[in-house]
């Protein structure tokens, strides 16, 4: 796809979400006859739409002109507050995706005291998700509560997907979470699971590798944090 500046910039926040006008479908088609719009929204910019463009699952955002004949990839900057409204949009986004996911659809480890809550996207045959999952009793100690998806990076119905269900099924989950990051074999198990879930919403949220840190707040941190620095990242986003 073609890449386009973005030159002309900005004087307010993006809108709310709605449904794509046929020039923009139709330039969409002429570009990319498989991809999907699942919203758009107004910009600050006059004549230009935000659209949240789906394609194998992978939900993104991009721009198009209202008529439909520019396409544009790039990110929109308020120039007076510095404010890129172009990831703006993407955490609120994460947010919402995360959040969708109640506690009977992950498993959390959590603090008595619970002072921040985080999701980690995860794959059981990830060194760095090991080494993260090791270290949850200094998370759990500084008030930092962790939710689980998996994100099993070789993809559905291999055997890190396969891992993730046999934890996912065992009686005690976090105990098999525990036992698999620690590299024993679970028992296999099969039953109705939300791991094929977990890895669509990770690849909606802009998750490609593990593990991939969301905040509450729906900020994306793609990698291994230790407990203190991400203590201290959490603090600075709490106080804004």
């Amino acid at each position: 796809m073609k890449r386009i500046i973005v030159a002309s910039l900005l004087c307010s926040g993006l809108s709310v979400a709605q449904q794509p006008s046929s020039d923009i479908t139709n330039g969409l088609k002429q570009l990319a006859p498989a991809a999907k719009i699942s919203s758009t929204s107004t910009t600050p910019i006059k004549g230009i739409k935000q659209i949240n463009l789906e394609s194998d699952n992978i939900d993104d955002v991009y721009y198009m002109t209202d008529d439909g004949k520019y396409f544009i990839q790039g990110t929109i900057i308020e120039t007076n507050s510095r404010k890129n409204l172009t990831e703006d949009s993407k955490t609120s986004k994460r947010k919402d995706i995360v959040n969708k996911f109640d506690k009977d659809q992950r498993i959390d480890f959590f603090p008595e005291d619970m002072k921040h809550h985080i999701t980690v996207y995860t794959d059981i045959d990830c060194g760095y998700c090991r080494k993260l999952h090791t270290e949850m009793e200094e998370y759990n100690e500084l008030g930092i509560g962790i939710s689980y998806l998996f994100w099993p990076r070789s993809g559905i119905n291999t055997p890190s997907y396969n891992k993730a269900v046999h934890a996912w099924c065992a009686i005690d989950r976090n105990e098999a979470m525990t036992m698999a990051q620690n590299g024993k074999d679970l028992e296999p198990k099969q039953c109705d699971n939300p791991v094929a879930d977990h890895y669509d919403s990770g690849k909606k949220a802009g998750v490609r590798g593990t593990p991939n840190i969301v905040t509450d707040a729906g900020e994306l941190i793609p990698t291994y944090m230790p407990a203190q620095a991400l203590l201290q990242r959490l603090e600075i986003l709490a106080a804004k």
